[in-house]
């Protein structure tokens, strides 16, 4: 508990800077379907929330929802339900100086027992809304908070997952914030670059003018996801050349580790996996066939020290080098390599 109310006071004063009468929401949820480990796993955290807000003479607005109550919501609702949302959603979010969302899910589930035509509606619905939350200038914040579920998910220890994400969120914000500058310095001057992982040598070269830094600068970012401590860069999708040797590979809820590929002008030419698993050719075949958007991250939270297999933690390892593809449903493909080194090229 103790770990919760610093981690609390952390977010509410020098993440977010909560100030007098802002009203802030917290959504979270009960986790009460049939293979729920801890259905209060959330709540604690909530809690210290509630009573960190309440602190600064703002006000917390407590959303919760159960986890067999979303999934009567998809399986019972007719069709229109998952439509463009109603004035409703727009008084209320009018009603909200800050959105805090506590779970994984709402970004990272599949929705895997819905149909293709209530996962679409209920995007455009997102979509719709996360507008609508550009539009009128509220902050978003995404905690990502570690449950027994997310360690099923990415087949991860639970205590070793939470213990990672207290030492990443608990971080020095101010801290993060100057090695987020030196990294901008470094980075800000040059284009190409050669990385290097495992012997194997690989070119790209960013566009430097777009690079956004991500050090948990809500002033900066209206969405922040966290753990926070990275900088990313597009890529020139055709320079890169050469062969990237990827400790992990993460894509939808599944890590691959140890797998080289081999590019020529941006095009995948192959890919070795040293592990004979499931799932091994849908990656080949979605890599291969993957969009001409792509970025360069590299982290920098030092208080991230080893895999979790969680590409939203991971890829904030001080030091990890990942590089972002999508498939052909735009969802996210990351090549990660904490061991990686990257070098100007001249």
């Amino acid at each position: 508990m103790e770990k919760y109310s610093e981690l609390s006071f952390n977010i509410v004063n020098n993440l977010l800077r909560i100030q007098k009468d802002d009203v802030i929401s917290i959504s979270g949820e009960i986790h009460n379907g049939e293979n729920s480990k801890d259905s209060l796993i959330e709540l604690p955290l909530i809690e210290e929330l509630a009573v960190a807000i309440r602190k600064r003479n703002a006000f917390p607005i407590l959303e919760i929802s159960t986890e067999n109550l979303k999934k009567r919501f998809f399986a019972e609702m007719p069709d229109e339900i998952f439509s463009i949302p109603p004035n409703y959603y727009k008084n209320w979010i009018n009603s909200i100086s800050s959105f805090i969302e506590i779970g994984w899910e709402s970004f990272s589930s599949d929705y895997k027992k819905t149909s293709d035509k209530q996962i679409n509606q209920f995007k455009e619905s997102t979509k719709a809304i996360l507008r609508y939350l550009f539009e009128q200038k509220k902050k978003l914040i995404f905690l990502n908070f570690p449950t027994y579920e997310l360690a099923d998910y990415i087949g991860s220890d639970f205590e070793t997952l939470k213990n990672t994400y207290l030492n990443a969120v608990s971080c020095n914000y101010n801290l993060l914030k100057i090695y987020a500058e030196e990294h901008e310095e470094e980075f800000f001057s040059y284009s190409n670059y050669k990385i290097i992982s495992h012997s194997e040598l690989l070119s790209i070269k960013i566009l430097r003018e777009k690079m956004e830094l991500y050090a948990g600068d809500t002033s900066v970012h209206q969405i922040t996801f966290i753990p926070t401590g990275i900088i990313e860069f597009p890529v020139k999708r055709e320079s890169i050349n050469g062969i990237f040797f990827a400790e992990k590979i993460y894509y939808k809820d599944k890590t691959y580790n140890n797998v080289k590929i081999k590019f020529e002008d941006g095009t995948v030419r192959y890919i070795v996996f040293k592990e004979d698993k499931k799932g091994n050719f849908h990656l080949q075949t979605e890599l291969i066939n993957s969009g001409e958007e792509c970025s360069l991250t590299i982290g920098f939270n030092k208080d991230i020290t080893s895999y979790t297999n969680f590409f939203s933690y991971d890829r904030c390892i001080d030091g990890n080098i990942s590089i972002k593809f999508f498939d052909r449903n735009n969802n996210p493909i990351f090549i990660s390599n904490m061991n990686a080194e990257i070098k100007k090229r001249l």
